[in-house]
């Protein structure tokens, strides 16, 4: 091998050098042919803009012709005035510039050519006639021709189908009912001087009512044309307005009727003082084809295409060359890199489990529930929230696809509340995402049973509720991922609790409204009577009664609100907790109760030694007398009220407060929600209350580390047990799972 001078460790770097020379070059010459491409390619893309321009501007021209004819379909006779009118009020001008003008030929049967003569020239033209002269099985003639003034007026009377050109584009238009483009022409209104090339459009006019399905009853029924000419020069000065160049480079435009470019058929030279160059790099062509009439659009650089600059190409050369070197001179600080790099990136591969760790603990001790899906819609991971909100098995969720998993999921939803699946969440996302706003059955509800708590309606959120699990409310979400590994993430989060608190807030003010509302009208009505009216003393003293009695019950009614909203946010820390003889304690409820007008005090318990419970004495003081209340209101009928005591044993150490009444009684059903707010058993509404007594009364117990024991027998009156700790036990001290009902059964 020979030597080249060079230490050895420095020729990668040579190397390096030397390719990079060689691919600047190589570089720089593809730049170049990039840039002459990329200027062809804008210079293409404005091609086909302008060719655009001008398929759209023929459409609006036909369909200002078509609005012509829909004018003789909706008269009988359009005469021409009617028809200024029309075309003044299009000011076709100003919207769709380049139009000559907008007219009507008739068709004129030669033996009613004499009649329509005179007909036209009784209109105030005495030098009407049709022209060409001559005998022709059809005649037709221009009668309409607005504006009605200069060049135009040399066309009026004119028969374009007299001439081969027009009569076939007309022909065609009659047959086909649709727009037609003649041939190239030269208009009537040409005066012999800046002579353009020009081209008609005709649409058909039909007799109105007459039948067109067939060629033959178009022809039938064919009363002329709507028509407008166009001199090609001005026409493309409408549609192209001071168009002179494409994407900043001089272009030459030829418009050819046909599909040939030949000298005889050529419509339109945008620059005709201009020889653009034979074929250049730029030289594009279009076809435009409109109703079968075709037009060939040429376009090309006026100039040579040396007008490209290849500054960029220059510059990519120097740089290259210049950073061919500075590889060269780094070649060595890239192989100190690259083990900088080896242990940066152990240190982020270590950050990532670490993170990864950290969110996989999150998704396993969060109450709420995920799922995520791998690029085909299966499941590929479910958070242990999910199993529990659902009663689903992992394992039976993981591999099952999006439309099974919506499936087994759905048949778990009651009806009103069902999973619509994940598919169509998709489809909601995707339509709030687009600006699709919906609301209503496509995003689900809750259950008319959670009062009024908006769901779904941004698009994003399902509320199903699941009939097992509780009968768990549970909100729904999904998140599109869209990456390599992930496509979705489904979100389920329990809002039981947050609708059950709507739907007591909604019972709240349904109830608090109507108890209030009839104590609050009669005081209203009785003193509005004391106000306007005069009455006796004895009168007097009735309605004073009467208003007493209701503000009384007013009162009884928002004390229990007050009661059952303080309760509900101390949760008995505002308790005295003290040792309460209940003996001492029924007897001072039983003196200083109300009872009602004949109806005997209850009886009190038999006299014994002192029995001992831990409690605060006027909650407790509370909840008795909301029971004995009870048990006189729900036993209209009469019959004693009775309290008991039961003593606690070494088994049970519970004493119980028991009040016994032999009023309507309850079903089973209405025993089992009588403690729930507002519930009322008396659904006459004959029984003053709200509902809140027997809840409030629960609250107390519960708080107390006891528990409340009801049974009922419709007809045959309700026992209430307040099972109360005995002696000194501390509050929050769980009761056990049974309780004796009689003292009997302590015994045994």
């Amino acid at each position: 091998m020979l030597s080249t001078g060079l230490p050895t460790k420095t020729w990668p770097a040579w190397a390096i050098l030397g390719i990079g020379l060689l691919g600047s070059v190589y570089v720089s010459l593809q730049v170049k042919q990039d840039t002459e491409n990329d200027a062809v390619r804008q210079f293409a893309y404005a091609c086909d803009q302008v060719t655009l321009k001008i398929e759209e501007r023929l459409g609006a021209y036909a369909l200002i012709l078509r609005g012509g004819t829909g004018l003789f379909s909706a008269s009988a006779v359009v005469n021409r005035r009617e028809w200024r009118a029309y075309i003044e009020a299009l000011q076709a001008a100003k919207g769709v510039p380049g139009v000559q003008g907008i007219g009507f030929a008739q068709v004129i049967p030669p033996d009613q050519l004499s009649t329509h003569i005179a007909r036209i020239r009784a209109e105030g033209f005495p030098d009407y006639t049709v022209r060409p002269p001559g005998e022709r099985t059809l005649y037709t003639s221009i009668i309409y021709l607005e504006p009605f003034r200069d060049r135009n007026l040399r066309a009026f009377g004119y028969d374009m189908f007299s001439e081969p050109v027009r009569r076939a584009a007309m022909e065609q238009a009659r047959d086909s009912g649709e727009a037609a483009l003649s041939g190239k022409v030269e208009l009537v209104q040409e005066t012999g001087k800046e002579v353009q090339a020009g081209t008609l459009m005709y649409v058909p006019v039909y007799r109105n009512g007459a039948a067109t399905n067939t060629v033959d009853q178009k022809r039938a029924a064919l009363i002329g044309w709507a028509y407008s000419p166009y001199r090609m020069n001005d026409l493309m000065g409408g549609i192209l307005a001071n168009w002179t160049s494409l994407q900043g480079r001089e272009a030459d435009l030829h418009i050819y009727d046909g599909t040939r470019a030949i000298p005889q058929a050529l419509l339109f030279d945008s620059k005709p003082l201009m020889t653009p160059a034979l074929h250049s790099i730029f030289y594009q062509t279009r076809t435009i084809n409109f109703y079968g009439r075709q037009w060939l659009l040429e376009f090309d650089q006026a100039i040579t295409a040396s007008s490209i600059s290849h500054a960029s190409a220059w510059w990519v050369l120097i740089g290259s060359l210049a950073l061919s070197g500075l590889l060269s001179g780094l070649m060595l600080s890239v192989i100190n890199t690259r083990a900088e790099a080896v242990r940066i990136a152990a240190e982020l591969i270590a950050d990532i489990k670490d993170h990864s760790e950290q969110l996989g603990a999150i998704f396993d001790l969060s109450p709420d529930g995920f799922i995520t899906f791998d690029a085909a819609h299966r499941i590929k991971y479910v958070s242990p929230a999910v199993g529990i909100m659902t009663g689903l098995k992992d394992d039976d969720m993981i591999g099952l696809d999006e439309a099974g998993f919506s499936k087994d999921l759905a048949n778990l939803c009651m009806p009103a509340a069902r999973f619509p699946g994940v598919a169509r969440l998709r489809e909601q996302q995707n339509a709030v995402s687009a600006g699709i706003a919906t609301v209503g059955p496509t995003t689900g509800r809750a259950p008319d049973t959670y009062g009024k708590r908006p769901a779904g309606t941004d698009g994003r959120r399902q509320i199903i509720e699941l009939t097992g699990c509780g009968n768990r409310v549970i909100e729904v979400r999904l998140r599109i991922a869209r990456t390599e590994n992930t496509s979705q993430i489904l979100y389920l989060h329990d809002i039981t609790r947050e609708t059950e608190v709507d739907r007591l807030k909604s019972e709240f003010l349904s109830h608090a409204a109507h108890e209030l509302r009839t104590p609050m009208a009669s005081i209203y009505g009785f003193t509005e009577l004391l106000m306007t009216q005069d009455f006796d003393k004895a009168e007097r003293r009735d309605i004073l009664d009467t208003i007493y009695r209701q503000s009384e019950l007013m009162i009884s009614i928002i004390n229990e609100l007050l009661d059952l909203a303080r309760i509900e946010a101390r949760r008995g820390k505002d308790f005295t907790i003290e040792r309460v003889d209940v003996g001492e304690l029924l007897r001072d409820v039983v003196g200083g109760f109300k009872t009602p007008d004949g109806r005997p005090s209850p009886t009190e318990p038999s006299s014994g030694g002192p029995l001992w419970v831990s409690a605060d004495r006027k909650k407790l003081i509370q909840a008795v007398s909301n029971v004995i209340s009870n048990a006189y209101k729900y036993s209209p009928g009469g019959g004693t009220v009775g309290i008991e005591l039961v003593p606690p044993t070494s088994d049970v150490p519970l004493l119980g407060i028991r009040i016994v009444d032999h009023g309507i009684g309850m079903t089973p059903e209405q025993l089992a929600r009588v403690c729930e707010r507002f519930y009322r058993a008396d659904v006459s509404g004959k029984i003053p209350g709200t509902g809140l007594g027997m809840s409030i009364v629960k609250e107390i117990v519960e708080l107390h580390g006891g528990q409340l024991e009801l049974t009922s027998k419709v007809g045959a009156g309700t026992t209430v047990t307040l099972w109360l700790p005995a002696g000194n036990v501390e509050v929050g001290t769980q009761a056990p799972d049974t309780f004796p009902s009689s003292p009997k059964e302590q015994k045994a």
